[in-house]
């Protein structure tokens, strides 16, 4: 493991100090970040904590880097330029199959089996990530895995998988608030939620799993909400809250036991996961692609609703 990883476990905290750096003061980085100011506050403590550093001064009402923070703010800096120049290059070149997907579903599902994708479509492919689903418009991907109810005008779609959403906890927080998988709706409400912000985003939220759940429970409005779906089940693992989690997404989480099931399943008849790609550009290499992935999903989803 690199040292840098060793003292910051969390890198996401270096590009929120990065913001912070650049943007003078907490309030505009959140709202560059799209995320609120306390989240950044809390961030950027942590980040002082895992590396025993003070990295901002008070002067006046005016907060202001120290000269350590300011060593720092100029290598992350430097180091953020690089990749972004590294990861122009490589959109530069040809030839590469773009595989769109949602981070989540990168690192715990499509990742894992890439060198299984090239084999099946004999070609190199290049994940791109997005977050949201109006980050696809541009057209610079040829597969992608894409949350929602399919008709798409313009793309080709195939149901990969239905959205399957269970509320997940650290196994600590779940047996100190006496939860498991039987634990119904309205017990839940009162405890601490995960919430990741709505806009663009087609999954399902936590008022709408509390409906579909037959609940009348409405959750209380979150202190904190999450910009990135990895953040959130950092914050679970850490046992800071229970999150929902979506089949294929959290199976090697559940079954390695570092989330258990806090509540049930709720599956949407109108919902899920697809694979698509533009109207006419299917190929062998689509069509190979999609074979294995329908292949993968039984072995994929143990050990999410059998708990």
């Amino acid at each position: 493991m690199r040292p840098l990883v060793q003292r910051i476990p969390q890198l996401h905290r270096l590009a929120v100090f990065d913001a912070v750096a650049s943007a003078g003061n907490f309030t505009s980085a959140a709202h560059e970040l799209q995320i609120s100011q306390p989240a950044v506050s809390r961030h950027m403590a942590a980040l002082a904590q895992d590396l025993d550093l003070p990295l901002f001064e008070r002067a006046g009402r005016q907060l202001r880097l120290t000269n350590k923070g300011q060593e720092l703010a100029d290598a992350v800096e430097t180091a953020f330029s690089l990749l972004e120049h590294t990861l122009a290059d490589l959109d530069d070149q040809k030839g590469a199959f773009v595989f769109a997907v949602q981070p989540a579903m990168a690192t715990t599902w499509v990742v894992p089996m890439l060198d299984q994708l090239e084999d099946v479509a004999d070609t190199e492919i290049r994940l791109r990530i997005f977050e949201r689903r109006d980050e696809l418009d541009g057209g610079d991907w040829d597969v992608a895995i894409v949350p929602g109810t399919g008709d798409w005008p313009g793309w080709d779609s195939t149901l990969l998988f239905r959205e399957a959403v269970r509320p997940f906890a650290a196994p600590s927080m779940a047996a100190k608030l006496g939860l498991g998988p039987t634990t119904q709706p309205d017990d839940l409400v009162q405890h601490t939620l995960l919430h990741i912000d709505e806009v663009g985003r087609p999954n399902m939220t936590w008022h709408d799993w509390f409906s579909e759940a037959g609940s009348t429970a409405t959750p209380r409005k979150p202190r904190l909400m999450y910009n990135a779906y990895p953040t959130v089940i950092q914050e679970a693992l850490a046992g800071n809250g229970i999150a929902l989690g979506w089949q294929h997404l959290l199976s090697d989480l559940v079954q390695r036991g570092l989330l258990v099931p806090v509540g049930p399943v709720v599956q949407r008849t109108h919902g899920g996961h697809h694979v698509c790609w533009r109207t006419t550009r299917g190929d062998d290499r689509h069509r190979s692609i999609l074979a294995h992935l329908q292949s993968e999903i039984v072995d994929a989803s143990a050990g999410f609703d059998h708990h």
